[in-house]
């Protein structure tokens, strides 16, 4: 998964419009000049501050939109091929997936790692290795992995300390996830060798929200007088951002699992004598 775009697809915004935007709301649009270009008299492109407050408007935008579950931080079916199995069963032996690699119980290795992207783990599958059988869901240990004996599944996994926990398993197994993601800041890159013009934001129509952002870190070290005003102009924005992805996903419907004397109703005529 790559970063914040850079050369990306123009339906995307780019550095340069978002820039020119905060210019304008800051009073600090420049024409330009003969080969002088027009990047604002203090917010220019190469101002530390600039990127800076970029930056940090994009992460929080990208916070907001995962938190309702925006498609476009999705990451889905990253496979993880042949896992080996434990050497023996032992039910004090716990496994691992991170970001540095993967740790069966006792040594590292580097050949399977969690996407750099991701923030959040989502859902996981499991299935035997070499063999083209569906994906069975694992479930969540939600009050901790149990120390039991491992068997040829996984079963169950946890997220804490910022890797997969899971108990291990006797075979070798593909793992399949789902997880919710970021990009890296720009500021990841050589600021020095950043194209405003083809390095993109990777969230259709998110201009508007990221300089709203922008404005509020700005209104903080600036213009304090102004900051309730740029707060107000940031929930707006991303509210209507925010709305815009729920209304998408109310277009599907969801009914959830029934439980109780109502998951057994249909079924109280089989024990009618």
């Amino acid at each position: 998964m790559s970063g914040a775009v850079i050369g990306g697809n123009v339906r995307y915004p780019s550095l340069t419009g978002i820039a020119a935007l905060f210019r304008s709301m800051i009073n600090d649009s420049f024409s330009g000049t003969a080969g002088v270009p027009g990047e604002g008299l203090i917010m220019f492109n190469q101002n530390p501050d600039l990127l800076t407050f970029m930056d940090s408007a994009i992460r929080d935008t990208y916070s907001d939109l995962r938190n309702v579950g925006d498609p476009a931080l999705i990451l889905d079916n990253y496979i993880l091929s042949n896992i080996p199995p434990l050497a023996a069963a032992d039910p004090t032996v716990q496994v691992s997936l991170s970001y540095a690699g993967y740790f069966n119980g006792f040594t590292w290795s580097n050949l399977w790692t969690l996407p750099i992207s991701c923030e959040r783990v989502e859902r996981i599958w499991e299935r035997w290795s070499n063999t083209d059988e569906a994906f069975c869901p694992m479930q969540p240990a939600t009050f901790g992995l149990p120390g039991a004996v491992q068997t040829q599944r996984m079963g169950v996994w946890e997220m804490r300390q910022n890797a997969v926990w899971m108990p291990g398993c006797l075979a070798a197994i593909d793992l399949r996830l789902r997880c919710r993601i970021t990009f890296p800041d720009f500021s990841a890159f050589n600021p020095n060798t950043i194209d405003f013009d083809t390095a993109y934001v990777p969230i259709l129509s998110c201009q508007n929200a990221i300089v709203a952002k922008m404005l509020v870190l700005y209104a903080k070290r600036f213009d304090p007088s102004q900051l309730q005003w740029a707060i107000a102009e940031d929930e707006r924005m991303i509210g209507k951002l925010r709305l815009e992805v729920v209304r998408q996903m109310q277009n599907t419907e969801n009914q959830r699992i029934q439980y109780g004397d109502a998951a057994t109703q249909g079924y109280g005529w089989l024990y009618q004598l």
